[in-house]
């Protein structure tokens, strides 16, 4: 696992490092900066090997999504961000499973949704959707526009609710909201442009009763909490496009309205439980 430095989230790291533990799987937890000196190698096959461990089987990066992680100002032999860099594209050489690859963020990047979002029925069925599924796919893709003249003059006339401000950075803390977004689009140049993109703000609707959340072991009422559902997908060999069998579970996230941020490690949000009820 390529984690940051001093990470200590335990809600999806440690608990889950400890549960491939109790599987009988190996563990083991490095930085780019620590890998960076000299603990990777090639072996035989190309297998990647790390220093005093053997051959990798699996890479799982918890780190890496932002530029940031790439930042090592102390490194003297090459430039801040190259030298991680570096390390992180020597993984990829090597008979590895890595999760995610380059090709994986690319594909998941908020550039790409974007351009999905502006595709017409007929390139939707390009991908292997039917035209009924494309036309349901394009309900649910909110709306995205890149920066540019006409897009920043649509901003100013827009009341400030109306949209967010996203640059390509994954995780919490990469949109801007309200008043922000003019003053960031003024201080943008045009080469900047194709690192942002504007997005129709959705407004949920909370839920109406007042709910009691915990937080570090007390209770807290929240009278506007909303709450997000992630899907989890696996693909197979034997069905690849199979909704049935690619299913592997879910996490809901719930949080204050006025809250622009979700993250539980963070603070912003909570795990929640999805209940049926007649």
């Amino acid at each position: 696992m390529i984690v940051q430095e001093n990470e200590n989230n335990v809600f999806d790291q440690h608990l889950l490092e400890l549960a491939l533990q109790q599987k009988g799987i190996e563990t083991h937890r490095r930085t780019f900066r620590e890998l960076h000196n000299n603990q990777l190698s090639t072996g035989a096959d190309n297998r990647l090997i790390l220093e005093g461990v053997g051959p990798l089987d699996t890479v799982y990066l918890r780190a890496g999504y932002q530029y940031s992680d790439y930042e090592a100002f102390n490194i003297d032999e090459q430039e801040c961000c190259q030298a991680l860099m570096a390390t992180r594209v020597f993984i990829e050489q090597h008979r590895v499973a890595v999760n995610a690859t380059v090709g994986q963020q690319l594909a998941t990047s908020k550039r790409v949704q974007m351009l999905l979002s502006q595709l017409g029925y007929d390139e939707f069925v390009a991908f292997g959707l039917t035209l009924q599924e494309a036309k349901i796919a394009k309900t649910i893709l909110g709306e995205m526009l890149p920066i540019s003249p006409d897009s920043i003059n649509l901003a100013k006339e827009s009341p400030s609710e109306t949209w967010v401000l996203k640059n390509q950075g994954e995780g919490g803390g990469h949109c801007l909201f309200g008043a922000d977004i003019l003053t960031k689009l003024t201080e943008l140049t045009p080469q900047q442009y194709q690192s942002w993109s504007l997005m129709r703000r959705l407004h949920p609707q909370p839920r109406a009763m007042p709910t009691l959340i915990v937080r570090k072991g007390e209770l807290h009422k929240v009278n506007d909490l909303i709450s997000e559902l992630g899907m989890f997908s696996v693909q197979t060999d034997n069905n690849p496009s199979s909704a049935e069998h690619s299913f592997a579970g879910y996490l809901i996230r719930s949080k204050s309205a006025e809250s622009t941020e979700g993250g539980v490690h963070s603070g912003q949000g909570v795990l929640d439980s999805l209940v049926y009820s007649d």
